[in-house]
């Protein structure tokens, strides 16, 4: 059988422009990372964040156990969350989370509702609860939430990560 070869040159562009398609949905500013009100934190790495989403910090530092409140998979805030955070596809993070499960691993406390308003209710009336939302809820769901700096940063300041 033939092979078929691919120029190097081919090769790098081909995983460059991948790579811009699936960033193209994350627009700079499109996303607020918001705790129930009783938390204590202020702010988030975006290391911490991305391991608070993958389940490897389940406390929170006041010892409340970390409860994720995401959107639909299929939004378009979900895929920015799981490229631009988490750095895994919706399949790769669906097995991340079941193989710890299947390793005997605490499972994940995870509830999916629908963006905007009905995430900032979630968000308020359940104790150690983190969502990330779009930027645009913020305006009509900020008195009910606290919003998190992320790498020291407030949203739609310069250098603000998501």
């Amino acid at each position: 059988m033939p092979t078929i070869s691919i120029p190097i040159v081919g090769v790098v562009f081909l995983a460059l422009c991948l790579n811009t398609v699936a960033r193209a949905e994350c627009t700079a500013n499109s996303l607020v990372v918001v705790v129930n009100k009783a938390n204590p934190t202020e702010g988030l790495s975006m290391a911490q964040l991305r391991r608070l989403l993958l389940g490897d910090l389940r406390n929170w530092p006041d010892k409340k156990q970390v409860f994720l409140i995401t959107p639909d998979p299929q939004s378009e805030a979900f895929k920015c969350v799981l490229s631009t955070v988490v750095r895994m596809t919706s399949a790769e993070y669906r097995r991340y989370i079941a193989n710890a499960e299947f390793r005997g691993e605490e499972p994940l406390q995870l509830r999916t509702v629908a963006p905007g308003s009905a995430a900032a209710k979630a968000v308020s009336s359940t104790p150690g609860s983190i969502a990330i939302l779009e930027a645009g809820t913020l305006p009509s769901i900020a008195a009910s939430v606290r919003v998190l700096r992320i790498n020291g940063q407030h949203p739609g300041g310069p250098g603000y990560p998501l």
